[in-house]
């Protein structure tokens, strides 16, 4: 999993990170009704079926734009996923109050039912981590969003590498839990397993 393989890039991400999400929030004040229309086409097809599985053609038909209109727009099929899924958008994991309970408070982020979203916008970006683009702005956003922060209220050694398997270990808990239908689960059970995984995230914030 490349969150666990990126550290050297911490210090490197944010500034590519930054030109990528300035530029799209400036373009974003200038979209014509078509660009927001192959934007939303794109969206729901890199959810529904992946990063991989999914044409510019398709995107175009989806859309109902020539493909060569989405290839003026947003140059390529990576930087169209990128600027599309949105997962920034999404991700706000608490990681305020008290240290000795945000394993369980992470979990249960992640699995409430309000999150779905969350989970499948997730999914599609690791599926589509082999390219570089993408999994620079995975790597981004989880350092940003969570290890930076979290390594800073940690303490002793190797925070900054425990904060990162600590997003390890919440990408395994994404995709098991959707992997077995966990979306039907009963609050009651939903809480018993963020009670529990929780416990093991926990161990490695305050070992």
């Amino acid at each position: 999993m490349s969150t666990l393989l990126t550290i050297d890039l911490v210090n490197t991400v944010d500034g590519c990170l930054s030109t990528v999400l300035t530029e799209g929030m400036a373009a974003a004040a200038t979209e014509t009704p078509t660009k927001q229309a192959i934007a939303h086409a794109a969206r729901e097809l890199f959810e529904a079926k992946g990063y991989a599985a999914v044409s510019i053609r398709e995107i175009a038909a989806a859309a109902g734009v020539d493909p060569a209109l989405v290839i003026r727009h947003y140059h390529s099929k990576d930087e169209l996923f990128v600027r599309v899924i949105g997962f920034d958008e999404h991700f706000a994991p608490h990681l305020d109050g008290p240290l000795e309970t945000v394993g369980e408070r992470l979990a249960a982020y992640l699995l409430d039912p309000a999150h779905t979203h969350l989970r499948q916008t997730f999914r599609a970006l690791v599926r589509a981590s082999d390219h570089e683009i993408v999994r620079v702005e995975l790597d981004g956003s989880m350092s940003r969003l969570l290890v930076k922060k979290l390594s800073e209220r940690m303490q002793g050694e190797d925070a900054l590498v425990r904060a990162w398997l600590v997003s390890a270990q919440l990408v395994g808990l994404i995709h098991s839990w959707d992997a077995v239908g966990g979306d039907s689960a009963t609050p009651e059970n939903r809480a018993r397993v963020a009670r529990l995984y929780g416990a093991a995230i926990q161990q490695l914030i305050t070992p």
